[in-house]
C-alpha cells in the first residue's frame, strides 16, 4: 500500500509541475501566461534585431566584442526557442494517459491494441506539431543547426513568433488603452509647447542673424532637445526671446513628461495587480469552479482544492462581500478573488459563471443578516445562477432545514447541504457506533481516501463482481456504482456495468 501511495504521490508532482507549465506557456486564461508572453515578446524582438545586425553586409563593420555579444545573445535565443518548443511538446497532452484510456478499450491487450493505443497517444502531440504556431515554433529553433543558418529567412522568420503571444500584447496595448486620454492629452500638449515656442524662437533667432537657424527643421530639432533636457548645445539661441524661451519651454514640457509617464506607469503597476489577483479574462472563463460566499464550509473546500492541486488543473473563483485581507486563509495565485455580492447578476456575469461547470453556494454570514436572511439570499443566487447556466452542477449549503425544501423540490438541485446536520449526523453515528468518525475521515481524505472514476476509464467489465476482481489485484476496492446521478451503494456482484457508469473506488490499507 506504501509503495502505491509513494508513486501516486510522484506522478502528483509530476503532474502538478506539468499544469504549472501548461499554465506558463499555453493558457491564455492563466496570469502567469501574460507574463511570460511579455517576457518572450521581449526575446522574440532583441534576437530579430540582433539577427538583422548580424545578416547585414554592414555586419564585419560591427567591433569584435558587440559582435561576440550578438553570437552569443542569438545562441542563448535558440536554446530558449528550443526548450519552450519542447515544453509546449509535453504539456499540450498526457501521453501515458491518453495511451492508457486508449487501451482500456480493448479487452485483449495484445501487440496490436498496444500499437494502436501507442499511435492514438501520438496522433495528439502529430496534430499539435502542424499548427500554423507550432510550425513558426519549429522554424525558429532549426538554426541551432549550424548548416541551416545559410538559409537566413529561418532566421528572420521569429518575428512572427510575437503573434503567439498575444496574451502579452493584449495586456501592453489593455495597460495603454486604460489611460489613453492621459496618454493623448499630454502628448498634444507636449507636441504643441514644442512647435509654438520653437517657431517663435525660430522667427526671432532668424531676423536676429543667427546662422545656428537656417530653416525650420533646425529650429524644430533645437525645441526638441531642449524640452527633452538633452541641450547638446550645437544650437543655441542669441536673442533675449529666445534665451528666455530656452528657460520656460523645458520646466513646462517636465511637468507635461512627468503627468505622461506617471499615467504609463499606473497603467501598468494596475495592469500587474491584476495579473497577481488574477483578474485579467474572467469573463473568458469556462468549465471551471465558482464559489459564492466565505465562511468555514468555503474555506475547507478552498483548503482542499489547493492541497490536492485542483486550483492549478482548473480555474477556481471565489466571490465573496469580504475584503481579501479579512479571509482567514492564504489564496493560492491560481484562485481568482473577486469581491461583490453574488446575488447581483453583473458580478455572477463577470466571472463567467454562464460557462462555469460546477458553482458552490454557501451561507456567507454578514450582520445583521439573521439565518432566514441569509437563506433568502442563498435562494436567490440559486435561482439566478440556474437561469444564467441551466447546465451548471450546483451545490448549495442551507443554514435551516426548511429551507432545503426550496432547492430539492423547486430548483431541483440534488447537492443540498443543511448546516450542522452533516456533523450532527456523523456524531450520533459514533455514539452508536465508535470508531465512525474515524472511519468516515478516511473515507473522505484527500490523499487515501474515495475515488471517483468512470468506468470506461478502468477497462472493459460486464459486472460488478468483475470491477471487484480487477480493483482488488491493484490494492484498490469499488464501493458504490454511480448511475444517471443516482447512487448504488455496494452493488450485487451480477450488477451489470455501463460505460457511462462512475465507480467510487478506496485504497486498501495496510493490515
Amino acid at each position: 500500500m506504501q509503495k502505491y501511495l509513494n508513486i501516486k504521490k510522484k506522478a502528483s508532482l509530476i503532474k502538478r509541475l506539468k499544469i504549472f507549465l501548461y499554465n506558463v506557456v499555453e493558457n491564455d486564461r492563466s496570469p502567469s501566461n501574460h507574463i511570460y508572453s511579455i517576457i518572450a515578446i521581449f526575446i522574440v524582438i532583441t534576437s530579430s534585431i540582433t539577427v538583422f545586425l548580424l545578416i547585414t553586409p554592414e555586419s564585419e563593420k560591427l567591433p569584435p566584442d558587440l559582435y561576440k555579444l550578438l553570437t552569443d545573445f542569438e545562441e542563448i535565443t535558440l536554446i530558449f526557442f528550443a526548450l519552450e518548443y519542447l515544453t509546449r511538446w509535453w504539456v499540450i497532452s498526457d501521453f501515458f494517459e491518453d495511451y492508457k484510456e486508449h487501451l482500456s478499450k480493448y479487452k485483449r491487450k495484445n501487440i496490436k491494441a498496444h500499437l494502436k493505443s501507442f499511435w492514438y497517444a501520438l496522433k495528439v502531440k502529430l496534430k499539435w506539431m502542424v499548427k500554423p504556431y507550432s510550425l513558426i515554433d519549429l522554424l525558429a529553433i532549426l538554426p541551432l543547426f549550424r548548416p541551416l543558418r545559410v538559409y537566413r529567412i529561418l532566421l528572420i522568420l521569429r518575428i512572427f513568433k510575437t503573434l503567439r503571444y498575444s496574451s502579452g500584447i493584449k495586456s501592453i496595448f489593455s495597460a495603454l488603452k486604460e489611460q489613453w486620454f492621459i496618454f493623448l492629452f499630454s502628448s498634444l500638449l507636449i507636441f504643441l509647447n514644442i512647435a509654438v515656442f520653437s517657431i517663435i524662437v525660430y522667427i526671432y533667432e532668424y531676423n536676429a542673424g543667427n546662422e545656428n537657424f537656417k530653416n525650420l527643421l533646425d529650429a524644430f530639432y533645437w525645441g526638441a532637445i531642449t524640452s527633452f533636457t538633452v541641450g547638446y548645445g550645437d544650437i543655441t539661441p542669441i536673442t533675449s526671446v529666445g534665451k528666455v524661451v530656452a528657460s520656460i519651454m523645458p520646466f513646462i514640457n517636465t511637468i507635461l513628461i512627468s503627468v505622461l509617464t506617471a499615467g504609463i506607469s499606473v497603467s501598468f503597476i494596475n495592469r500587474l495587480l491584476e495579473l497577481k489577483e488574477g483578474e485579467i479574462k474572467m469573463r473568458d472563463l469556462k468549465n471551471h469552479i465558482v464559489i459564492c460566499g466565505y465562511n468555514e464550509t468555503s474555506e475547507e473546500i478552498l483548503e482542499n482544492i489547493m492541497n490536492i492541486g485542483l486550483d492549478k488543473e482548473k480555474p477556481v473563483v471565489l466571490i465573496t462581500n469580504y475584503d481579501k485581507n479579512d479571509i482567514g486563509l492564504n489564496l493560492s495565485n491560481y484562485i481568482i478573488y473577486k469581491k461583490g455580492d453574488f446575488i447581483k447578476e453583473e458580478i455572477l456575469l463577470d466571472v463567467a459563471v454562464d460557462k462555469a461547470s460546477d458553482v458552490v453556494i454557501v451561507g456567507e454570514k454578514m450582520p445583521p443578516l439573521t439565518e432566514k436572511d441569509i437563506d433568502a439570499r442563498t435562494t436567490l443566487a440559486g435561482m439566478l445562477i440556474r437561469s444564467l447556466n441551466p447546465t451548471a452542477r450546483l451545490y448549495v449549503e442551507v443554514l435551516l432545514d426548511e429551507d432545503a425544501y426550496i432547492f430539492k423540490r423547486r430548483l431541483g438541485i440534488k447537492d443540498v447541504l443543511i448546516h450542522g446536520q452533516v456533523v450532527g449526523k456523523i456524531m450520533f453515528s459514533s455514539l452508536l457506533n465508535p470508531g465512525a468518525t474515524e472511519l468516515i475521515e478516511a473515507i473522505i481524505d484527500n490523499e487515501t481516501g474515495i475515488k471517483k472514476l468512470k468506468a470506461k476509464q478502468l477497462g472493459n467489465f460486464d459486472t460488478f463482481k468483475d470491477v471487484l476482481l480487477y480493483l482488488r489485484q491493484q490494492n484498490l476496492t469499488p464501493i458504490a456504482v454511480e448511475r444517471n446521478k443516482k447512487i448504488i451503494l455496494s452493488p450485487p456482484d451480477d450488477f451489470k456495468i455501463l460505460g457511462t457508469d462512475y465507480i467510487f473506488i478506496i485504497p486498501q490499507s495496510e493490515a
